[in-house]
């Protein structure tokens, strides 16, 4: 696909179509059946290595990930497993309401694991608020496709069931794909900034939005867990900004004619006028 906001904005790194499909295409990178891994290395490696990536519910084995991409809506159903997350999303063992149950959990996970469980994201101060977030914040929907795909834009075609394209983006790009969005929208505010895994950001808040009547672009790689996928896999001034299709459909028509076109905009990505 040959975009006119990457033309214009000349992004230091491919953008990142999500798919949905039935079929895999050749060569996609997945995870091995029963293997774990972030859902946020498949983005990177479509972004950074060019290669079409994804999964489906047998080969995403985390359960956030699932939920994220739409595979399993049933992220968190048992009480002790919302007990247990709305711990680790908060202040982990501090935060626990079985202490001993949660030890012992905190004991079977992978050692590289036990500090998260210890001490928690702390994206919640307290158990209720991020057992509420786990209710009610986190939106929830199940795709009848097989597979999610991260596909770099430059591979995507028409005929794919495009959902939203994530843009790694560093400040300079972030202006200006933040001012092209909020000149399409009546009032203030462009960008949906949630509380949430980074997986959910490129995925399942884009999705959530693109529901809506005026569809936000969504803000991502703000957790401290995404920082960590950003300094080893892009840097520490990238971060992601999410289009919903619809909202990308509408920049793609006004990208010709926007920002991008003013003086100011062509001396910040050193263009000669």
């Amino acid at each position: 696909m040959e975009s006119s906001i990457v033309r214009h904005l000349r992004p230091e790194f491919e953008p990142v179509a999500v798919v949905w499909s039935d079929t895999l295409p050749d060569g996609t990178v997945q995870y091995k059946k029963g293997k774990f891994g972030c859902v946020l290395y498949l983005f990177a490696q479509a972004s950074r290595r060019g290669k079409i990536t994804g999964g489906n519910r047998e080969t995403i084995t985390c359960e956030g990930g699932r939920a994220a991409l739409g595979l399993a809506p049933e992220f968190a159903t048992s009480k002790e497993d919302l007990h247990n997350y709305s711990a680790v999303f908060s202040k982990g063992l501090k935060s626990a309401r079985d202490i001993d149950a949660y030890e012992k959990r905190m004991q079977a996970v992978p050692e590289s694991w036990r500090h998260l469980y210890e001490y928690g994201e702390r994206r919640h101060c307290s158990f209720e608020l991020a057992e509420s977030w786990l209710l009610h914040g986190l939106p929830r929907y199940n795709i009848s496709d097989e597979y999610v795909l991260f596909k770099p834009l430059c591979l995507t075609s028409l005929e794919d069931n495009l959902r939203a394209v994530i843009f790694p983006v560093n400040p300079v790009e972030l202006a200006g794909l933040v001012t092209l969005a909020g000149s399409l929208m009546e009032g203030t505010d462009p960008v949906q900034v949630p509380q949430g895994p980074e997986c959910t950001s490129i995925t399942a808040f884009a999705h959530a939005q693109a529901e809506s009547e005026a569809p936000k672009a969504v803000l991502g790689l703000l957790g401290v867990d995404g920082r960590k996928v950003a300094r080893k896999r892009f840097r520490d001034d990238i971060l992601t900004l999410t289009l919903p299709v619809r909202l990308f459909q509408k920049m793609e028509q006004e990208a010709d004619d926007c920002v991008f076109q003013i003086p100011s905009w062509k001396t910040l990505i050193g263009e000669q006028m």
